[in-house]
């Protein structure tokens, strides 16, 4: 007996990542088209984000194998300069790949099959947390490409017009989804859970330990063992951070020498309710014919959380009917989708899309309900409230209203200056809702009907949002060749010999992307640059290092190893008075040169 039970677990298994490998590949090549997982293709990487999350990488791999801290990237950013995390290039993946960097090609880039990686892990923890949930394979093979299909998954790669690339691992909420169903402690396992998350993007850490401590209350953990927990995941954490760069020996986070406050950045980043079913947003529309798009304030579009229409207008009705009828026949279910069809032809929209969320609400609060009446994921519900409430910054409302303001607490000041994007917060309240919705259709509706019922939600979710799908392949397949325009001879001439190119004012992503042209032609030849995309600096260390390049450059005071490059008409007025104490001034493609 116990050698079925450990050979149905390990074909289980191996069904779990055969399956996820064929849905998530499919799925990837449904929505990117599939050519970015070429690795010299780096086209559709050369803007915005994406370009810094390239970048970042292009200098990483040619900086010493032994350096402290691992993560240190010295060359990209000089006086601004902190560690591979700070670009988001996956410092995971960055690791793997820099000790293979001098068999790899020039131009390598790990982004495109890390997409695809994304779309495979969703796929395999999505239907190992569904079989442990559902307990049938057919239901949930086929509940698990709606959690593949997710919008808000697929957005993240076109947010903004060039997409978050490590904000695409939202495999890790659903790892950690399957750790929190887990009876036995698994601390080692949450270690690496967290640890992995802070080297893949540190906003899923928080997400990640408020599974974690949830887990510790769902099973009752005696205080001694959630202690020695909490030592094994918070002493991982803080290793991983000071070996990566993420933090200093003494402690003190780098990302507290940013000086974002609620004066410099207004927290205007949040997620509001009626996003779960607002079927547009700035960059990312078509993911609805019928359910509508929401006014939203500006800064709403991090909180795009759309459930997609297969959940809304075929699973939601039939959960709503079941939870009202107690039991629902398979007569019950087809009129009630026949109902909601009809009123998806003939009501206006915004009405449709409001009663719509009032259903999805008292379901929820119904949920809720039997959560903590039962008390069986009491504290996932809490611990995913609490996260979608830290996700409204403290201007919490709905559509374009906001209801009232709070001061921020002194103590967690820091931590919303870390996580300021607070709108990300909420995708665990998001996969809970997909989850509990996708298991009670398959527990609660006849075998036979509810594998008609997911499947015909697969059907209309990818009917109802080809476009959006569309707009998703576009950005991967329609990017033309990327050429660097800093292509004029004289560059290398005036370049050789030198170890910098410093550009005064110092560039942090301008918007018309000089940052790209001059970190690759940097990059290409061992150079060090102060020009870039810092998501995280000191804005006193600008100020001074600003002042203190004017002084310089006002008393001629020049570093003999480095390339000047002037976006000041007052400063490059100036030193064109100056001409004969420089061994080239001039306009090379456009850019304004100082060479001592």
């Amino acid at each position: 007996l116990e050698f079925r039970r450990v050979l149905f677990r390990s074909s289980e298994r191996t069904f779990s990542w055969l399956y996820g490998l064929i849905v998530g590949t499919a799925a990837f090549v449904y929505v990117t088209g599939g050519a970015i997982i070429n690795p010299t293709n780096r086209d559709w990487l050369m803007l915005g984000d994406s370009a810094q999350h390239y970048l970042g990488w292009a200098f990483f791999r040619k900086t010493p194998m032994l350096q402290w801290p691992i993560g240190a990237n010295p060359k990209l950013g000089l006086d601004f300069a902190s560690s591979i995390v700070f670009t988001d290039s996956i410092p995971l993946v960055a690791f793997v790949f820099k000790p293979l960097s001098f068999v790899l090609p020039e131009t390598f880039q790990y982004l495109g099959a890390w997409i695809w990686l994304c779309f495979v892990l969703q796929a395999v923890f999505g239907y190992v947390l569904l079989q442990r949930l559902v307990h049938g394979r057919a239901l949930s093979a086929l509940a698990v490409v709606l959690v593949v299909l997710s919008p808000v998954l697929s957005y993240r790669l076109v947010h903004q017009g060039y997409g978050h690339i490590a904000l695409v691992s939202h495999f890790l909420i659903l790892a950690a989804l399957v750790l929190y169903l887990d009876e036995r402690p698994r601390t080692a396992r949450w270690a690496i859970l967290s640890s992995c998350a802070l080297l893949i993007q540190a906003y899923f850490v928080p997400m990640v330990a408020a599974i974690w401590l949830a887990s510790l209350v769902r099973r009752r953990t005696p205080l001694r063992e959630s202690a020695q927990s909490a030592v094994a995941v918070g002493g991982s954490l803080a290793f991983v951070a000071v070996v990566s760069g993420f933090a200093s020996l003494g402690g003190r986070l780098f990302v507290g020498d940013s000086s974002v406050t609620p004066v410099d950045f207004p927290y205007r980043f949040r997620w509001q309710p009626m996003a779960l079913v607002d079927s547009a947003t700035d960059f990312s529309s078509g993911w609805s014919r019928i359910m509508a798009n929401q006014l939203e304030r500006f800064g709403d579009v991090e909180g795009f959380t759309y459930l997609g229409t297969g959940l809304l207008l075929v699973l939601l009705p039939i959960v709503a009917v079941t939870l009202m009828a107690r039991r629902s026949t398979p007569r019950d279910i087809w009129l009630t989708l026949g109902i909601v069809a009809v009123g998806a032809v003939l009501s206006p929209s915004k009405a449709f899309s409001t009663v719509v969320a009032i259903v999805l609400g008292v379901v929820l609060v119904a949920f809720a309900w039997r959560a903590f009446a039962e008390r069986r994921h009491r504290s996932l519900v809490v611990a995913a409230g609490v996260l979608a409430i830290y996700s409204m910054t403290m201007r919490p409302g709905i559509g374009r209203r906001t209801f009232f303001e709070y001061p921020l607490i002194p103590g967690l000041e820091q931590f919303t200056q870390t996580f300021r994007t607070h709108a990300r917060s909420s995708w665990v309240l998001y996969y809970v809702i997909v989850i509990a919705l996708l298991r009670f259709v398959a527990t609660k509706v006849p075998k036979r009907a509810a594998i008609g019922v997911l499947a015909f939600a697969i059907l209309v979710s990818v009917v109802d949002s080809n476009s959006a799908y569309s707009q998703v392949r576009h950005r991967f397949t329609s990017q033309p060749v990327w050429v660097n325009q800093l292509d004029d001879p004289l560059w290398d001439e005036v370049v050789k010999g030198r170890y910098s190119l410093i550009t005064y004012p110092p560039l942090n992503n301008d918007v018309e992307g000089r940052w790209i042209q001059i970190e690759d032609y940097v990059q290409r030849r061992g150079m060090a640059t102060n020009a870039g995309y810092f998501s995280r600096w000191n804005i006193d260390t600008y100020v001074r290092v600003n002042q203190r390049l004017h002084d310089e450059l006002r008393a001629g005071d020049l570093d003999p190893r480095s390339l000047y490059v002037i976006f000041d008409p007052d400063m490059w007025s100036y030193l064109s008075q100056e001409s004969g104490k420089f061994s080239f001034i001039g306009d090379i493609d456009g850019y304004l040169v100082v060479a001592p």
